[in-house]
């Protein structure tokens, strides 16, 4: 009996792998909830047409699937009104399915794209063009007859793009929408201001952009920077208008992400105090951060006392959910220096007034009070996971960040969560060896974003409204430098977001991402292949010396190092996964990757002494 339960399991392993590989052949990120592949293929070519619906309020949007087909195939797509012809591309309203769901049917003669809500066809619609472009035979592609059936797990499956320590305008967003969208990511998280710059027009409070969205310029390493010199004026920077985005809102509109804006308080707020300095407890005047070194005269905190500091940010809220759609607004609300409030006679006379006990419960006081501001706007706070005394009000969603217990406590207490765990979603974390990266944090490699479950144990999952991946920019100044530090995280991002399908293992998913690849190539997308790094550890033996062990994110290549100062390729020594004695007088280790008898890796070059380091720990 014992054999033959094992010999079913066995079979049954087996069966479920065999459909695993088969519906991963057509490598989709992120994967659709059914997927059924059939025998037939459908030629897309210039032949085919898509046939607009009946309802005319959605020519507009057929009309931008029309060009995204005709750019992937380099030729022009007609439209019809007859969805009988063959060689065609349809669209359905179908009652029932999810509001982002949809079904997509692939046969010999037709493509029918179903779905209850607009929503639905964008979504079936990105699924399809994944299919177009991975199958690309010129000005033409063969797909895979498919019926696929899909809609996502959570409702908020975001990025954040910090703007204030870098600014980045908005042809470089659109192209970060274009990106997201591809993979069916659908919030755009802004942080707008931050000690290093405020990048949004309020027209009550002009100051904020004239001098709050400014810095003197500085290049390099973000911490650490010479400070501003006397009469050095403030040039590095810039601001969105109104009327730029009010443009955003619109092209993401027209791509199903929405736009969250963040206003951070009341700490990270030196550029609101430099553009006015009454806001503060000191009332000093200050400079937006170029990153050089704190000190004591600094204040980066607003005087939580005084009301009339409560007025300016009314007026900030106020023009913020006029010209944002979204139903949320993020007002920040962590990493505040108290110290500020101790030393002022206003604060501490607020904290008296209120009954309150101390400046903790103060900073509770000030957040709520925000978020009852948000509210009369019509819109749905949203603050930084802070532990903080006498609590705060249950409507403000969580963004739990520092780890993942912040979102179950909350989750467990009735409140809204959206999941941003540090170490498992941060995009400003380092993707290789830190020694080479000089990583300001931590490292977060590609296969770690992976493991991200934005259903921890003990959270209760009705109040997740889902995740995002964060990414800080002290060390990102360009668009170039954004995109790799956004992909292809992103795509695991994508796929632990959206995905209801059972999670394939790492090696079949790397798959997909590497079929990919070439697609962000395809955009002019930037992204990072340091998982192809080899990943060296170092451990003291028993006889006291230090030996080396070599792994990698990757399982199919093979590594080949040196230690006499050449770069190594795939006519050096292979590592053959056991221990690797140090010779004497090495001063580095160089390694890199190939599979077969290509090159996958950078060279990766470690100081011998920087090894030896690590095993002390």
């Amino acid at each position: 009996m014992k054999i033959l339960i094992k010999t079913l399991f066995l079979l049954a392993t087996t069966a479920f792998l065999a459909v695993a590989q088969e519906e991963n052949k057509l490598a989709l990120i992120p994967q659709p909830s059914q997927l059924t592949i059939g025998k037939s293929t459908f030629k897309l070519s210039l032949l085919t047409s898509i046939s607009l619906p009946k309802e005319r309020e959605h020519t507009e949007l057929i009309n931008h699937f029309k060009e995204q087909l005709s750019s992937a195939l380099n030729t022009k797509i007609k439209t019809t009104a007859n969805a009988l012809s063959k060689n065609n591309i349809s669209f359905s309203i179908k009652s029932g399915l999810a509001k982002e769901g949809y079904e997509l049917k692939v046969s010999k003669d037709k493509i029918v794209i179903s779905a209850a809500q607009p929503s639905g066809w964008f979504y079936g619609w990105q699924t399809l063009m994944q299919l177009v472009r991975l199958n690309l035979q010129g000005a033409s592609s063969v797909i895979p007859e498919a019926s696929i059936k899909d809609e996502p797990k959570f409702a908020w499956r975001g990025l954040m793009i910090d703007v204030s320590r870098h600014f980045f305008g908005k042809d470089v967003l659109k192209r970060y929408i274009d990106q997201m969208a591809k993979y069916k990511l659908n919030v755009l998280h802004l942080h707008l201001t931050d000690n290093q710059g405020w990048r949004l027009e309020i027209k009550q409070l002009p100051k904020l952009t004239s001098v709050g969205a400014w810095r003197v310029p500085r290049t390099g390493y973000w911490s650490g920077m010479p400070a501003p010199e006397p009469g050095e004026v403030a040039t590095y920077g810039g601001y969105y208008s109104q009327e730029d985005i009010k443009e955003l809102v619109a092209y993401a509109k027209q791509r199903f992400v929405d736009i969250v804006p963040e206003i951070d308080l009341p700490g990270h707020s030196l550029a609101f105090v430099a553009s006015y300095p009454e806001v503060s407890c000191t009332k000093t005047p200050q400079q937006v951060l170029a990153g050089d070194p704190w000190n004591a005269k600094r204040t980066n905190v607003v005087c939580v006392g005084n009301d009339s500091t409560y007025t300016k940010i009314d007026q900030i809220i106020g023009e913020i959910a006029a010209i944002f759609p979204s139903k949320y607004i993020h007002i920040g609300g962590d990493e505040v220096t108290r110290n500020y409030w101790s030393n002022c006679k206003v604060c501490q006379s607020r904290i008296t007034s209120e009954g309150l006990n101390n400046v903790d419960e103060l900073q509770s006081y000030f957040v709520n009070r925000v978020a009852k501001m948000v509210k009369s706007k019509g819109k749905t706070p949203i603050g930084w996971y802070e532990t903080l005394e006498k609590g705060l009000d249950t409507g403000i969603v969580q963004m739990s960040w520092k780890d993942e217990k912040g979102a179950v406590k909350s989750s467990n207490v009735g409140q809204k969560v959206v999941l941003t765990p540090a170490f498992l979603t941060y995009l400003d974390f380092y993707q290789g060896d830190p020694f080479l990266e000089n990583a300001p944090f931590t490292v977060n490699r590609l296969s770690n974003t992976y493991k991200f479950n934005p259903l921890p144990e003990g959270i209760n999952a009705k109040n997740v409204i889902g995740g995002q991946g964060s990414l800080w920019t002290e060390q990102v100044p360009n668009e170039r430098k954004l995109q790799f530090m956004t992909w292809p995280r992103g795509f695991a991002l994508a796929e632990n977001l959206w995905s209801n399908a059972p999670k394939v293992s790492w090696p079949i998913f790397l798959k997909k991402i590497e079929a990919h690849l070439p697609l962000l190539t395809l955009d002019s997308t930037n992204y990072s292949n340091y998982f192809y790094d080899p990943m060296v550890s170092a451990k003291k033996a028993e006889n006291g010396d230090v030996v080396l062990s070599i792994d990698t994110e990757v399982p199919d290549v093979s590594v080949f190092y040196a230690f006499d100062d050449t770069d190594p390729d795939q006519f050096y020594p292979k590592y053959k996964g056991q221990a690797i004695q140090i010779p004497k007088g090495a001063k580095t280790i160089r390694m890199v990757s190939y599979r077969g008898d290509k090159q996958k890796s950078r060279i990766v070059k470690l100081p011998i002494s920087e090894l030896k380091k690590r095993a002390k720990l």
